[in-house]
């Protein structure tokens, strides 16, 4: 064999090597690729609901504070009052006075204690709401009644009647504008002048009252709010009158309606009808108050153990000439247990 044939013979085994070496690599990179890799972390789901704080945790300051809380100075001098709202002008300066004999007082700054307000068991619940009546006629000073009975504390107001002067449409959309913005629960009866034509539409449709009469409890009391719009009370009232007294367990009743069985004062501005059955039935059904309006003042007293009060004087004309107590008012009326409190609140 030649040399050239050698030669030939050595580079063709070259080639053969780096083949092989080429197609080895190849193999080897297809198996790395096929081995499996390290898993990928799984994603964690957003939370589908945010967890409120508990009640009693407390918001932690965004900044800590720059400067400390003023010690308490025990020679009484005056110190920098800390950042916070004014103090008033009117504040007393106190005097200082030397410590009592005893043991040292601490000198840092004490932790104060926030001072609860406890009801002592056996405590008697109160009850406070308004009575007025005849607010025709004069929106602006029965404005200053809502007012003042907003501001006054009391839960409700009952009405007892003649909210406008002739039941007219036009009369009860000035009504309602009156009442706007009194947000608390309003319980009116209906009196003479609600009725057009001795027909309550209107008065059910703007007033708030579910019927001409109904009734309801708060607290220890029965309340009944009768209708004597056509001048007092007919036979069908007093039997609804004796079925709802009668079926209350409340300890307290009171009767509301707008015409009076009688005027204290002496006057016949009253019941054209039905007096005497009226209060005969509140002594049977051991009524305790009766409410009215339609004199337009202020009137009290009391028959056969209930005690009848008059108030009509919510913006109507005042019936000065013949009651002394004829001024605008209204009354307060307190309930603390079973003892009750009439205030009258002069606007």
């Amino acid at each position: 064999m030649s040399k050239k044939s050698r030669k030939r013979s050595t580079s063709e085994t070259v080639m053969i090597i780096m083949s092989a070496f080429l197609v080895g690599t190849m193999v080897l990179s297809g198996i790395l690729v096929a081995l499996p890799g390290p898993a990928a972390p799984t994603a964690t789901p957003w939370p589908t609901w945010t967890p409120l704080p508990p009640p009693s945790a407390t918001p932690l300051p965004t900044e800590p504070p720059t400067t400390e809380p003023p010690r308490p100075t025990p020679t009484g001098e005056a110190t920098e009052p800390p950042v916070g709202p004014e103090l008033p002008t009117d504040t007393p300066t106190l005097e200082a006075t030397e410590p009592p004999i005893g043991p040292e007082l601490p000198t840092d700054t004490p932790t104060v204690t926030p001072t609860l307000t406890v009801t002592p068991t056996g405590a008697l619940p109160q009850l406070i709401f308004a009575v007025c009546g005849d607010s025709r006629d004069n929106p602006r000073v029965y404005r200053r009644v809502l007012e003042a009975i907003t501001f006054g504390g009391c839960e409700f107001l009952i009405h007892t009647g003649d909210l406008v002067n002739q039941g007219t449409e036009a009369q009860w959309q000035e009504f309602k504008e009156t009442m706007a913005g009194f947000a608390l629960p309003f319980y009116p009866v209906p009196g003479n002048h609600d009725g057009l034509d001795g027909e309550l539409d209107g008065f059910l449709a703007y007033s708030g009252a579910p019927a001409p009469h109904y009734s309801f409890d708060q607290g220890p009391v029965h309340f009944t709010l009768a209708d004597s719009h056509h001048g007092g009370i007919t036979a069908a009232e007093q039997t609804w009158l004796r079925e709802d007294l009668s079926v209350t367990g409340q300890p307290i009743k009171m009767v509301f309606l707008h015409h009076p069985p009688f005027d204290p004062d002496g006057t016949d501005h009253i019941m054209a009808f039905g007096n005497e059955p009226f209060m005969a039935l509140m002594v049977e059904q051991d009524v305790d108050y009766v409410f009215a309006g339609h004199i337009h003042a202020f009137a009290q007293e009391e028959r056969d153990g209930v005690l009848y009060t008059i108030t009509g004087g919510a913006g109507a004309p005042l019936y000065a000439q013949d009651h002394p107590q004829a001024f605008h008012h209204y009354l307060r009326v307190t309930v603390l247990g079973e003892e009750v409190t009439i205030e009258v609140i002069e606007v």
